[in-house]
C-alpha cells in the first residue's frame, strides 16, 4: 500500500514538473494580425490554447476576441481591435485578461519591423512630477516611431493592471507595471510580460501611410513638452479612451489609480497643438478621442 502511494505522489509529481516546464519554458507563436507587410504574433505556453475568435463590429471598429484556455479551462482573453479613422490612420488595441488563479508570461509580437528606423519618444529619463491633484504619474511617452514596410508606426507601452472599487462610475484600474522598455530580436518587436492573476495587460500601435509629423523638428518639439509636461500627452489608450491619473484622496487605493475622464479623452492638447501646427498625430489623437467617445 506505501508503495503504490509512492508511485501515485511520483507520477503526480513528474506531471506537475511537466506541466510547468510546459508553462515556463515551452512556447509556441500564433498569428493574430497580417496586414500590409505588418504582422501581430501571440507567444504563449505551449499547453495554452487560443480558441476561434469571435468578430463583432460598429462604424469604426473591428473586434477579435479569442478565450485562452488549458485543457479546456478558460483562463482568460486575448483581444484585438482594430480601429479605422476617418483619415485613413489604424489603430491597434492589444489586450490580454488573466481572469484565473495562476500567472503566466506572454509576448506580443510585431514582426515587419526595422529596428533601425525607431526614434524614440523618451530619449531622456523621465522624471515623476509630484503635483498637488494627481501625485506621481508614472507613466512616460509611448516607445516610439518607427517603419514597417511603407508605414509608420507609433507604438505605445505595455500597461499592467487590476480593477480596484472605486465608485467613481467608470471602471477603476490600478496600474502595477508600466513596461516601456521593449526588445528587438531583428526585424521582430517583443512586448513581453507576465501577467498576474486577476491582472490585464493592454498595448496600442498606431499605423499611417503618412509621416506622422511634417518634420523631424516638429516630432522633437512634441516630444520635449510631452516629456515635460506629464499630464498633457495620453499615453495609456484604449478602446473606450485614454486612462488617466485620478486626484489622490484619502483612501489609499487612489496612489496609483486611474480611469476613463470625459474632459480628458476630449484631448484639448492635441486639437490646439493640431491648430498650430497640423500633424496627421495630432489629428489622429482628435479623431480617435471621437470615436472612443462615440463608443
Amino acid at each position: 500500500m506505501f508503495r503504490k502511494a509512492v508511485i501515485l505522489v511520483s507520477v503526480v509529481f513528474f506531471m506537475v514538473l511537466i506541466l510547468l516546464a510546459g508553462m515556463m519554458f515551452l512556447k509556441n507563436e500564433q498569428e493574430v494580425y497580417t496586414s500590409d507587410g505588418l504582422s501581430l504574433a501571440i507567444v504563449k505556453p505551449t499547453f495554452f490554447t487560443l480558441e476561434k475568435p469571435e468578430i463583432t463590429q460598429n462604424a469604426t471598429d473591428v473586434v477579435h476576441k479569442q478565450s485562452i484556455s488549458l485543457f479546456g479551462l478558460t483562463l482568460g482573453s486575448y483581444t484585438l481591435v482594430e480601429r479605422t479613422l476617418e483619415n485613413g490612420v489604424s489603430v491597434l488595441f492589444e489586450e490580454v485578461k488573466n481572469t484565473s488563479w495562476m500567472p503566466y508570461v506572454l509576448s506580443l509580437d510585431a514582426k515587419g519591423m526595422d529596428a533601425k528606423s525607431l526614434k524614440s519618444w523618451n530619449p531622456v529619463p523621465v522624471a515623476s512630477v509630484a503635483e498637488e491633484a494627481y501625485r506621481l504619474d508614472p507613466t512616460v511617452n509611448p516607445f516610439g516611431t518607427l517603419t514597417a514596410s511603407n508605414n509608420q508606426l507609433l507604438q505605445g507601452n505595455i500597461y499592467v493592471s487590476r480593477t480596484i472599487p472605486l465608485d467613481i462610475g467608470t471602471p477603476v484600474l490600478e496600474l502595477r507595471h508600466e513596461i516601456p522598455a521593449l526588445t528587438f530580436e531583428e526585424d521582430v518587436l517583443k512586448k513581453n510580460f507576465w501577467l498576474p492573476p486577476k491582472h490585464t495587460a493592454q498595448s496600442w500601435t498606431m499605423i499611417s501611410e503618412n509621416p506622422f509629423f511634417a518634420t523631424e523638428a516638429d516630432e522633437d518639439k512634441w516630444i520635449e513638452f510631452a516629456t515635460a509636461n506629464r499630464n498633457e500627452q495620453l499615453n495609456w489608450l484604449t478602446p473606450a479612451g485614454p486612462f488617466v491619473k485620478l486626484p489622490v484622496t484619502d483612501d489609499p487605493r487612489t496612489q496609483l489609480a486611474y480611469s476613463i475622464l470625459p474632459e480628458r479623452t476630449k484631448d484639448e492638447t492635441s486639437k490646439e497643438w493640431n491648430a498650430a501646427s497640423p500633424s496627421v498625430f495630432f489629428e489622429t489623437m482628435s479623431l480617435n478621442s471621437k470615436a472612443a467617445e462615440n463608443q
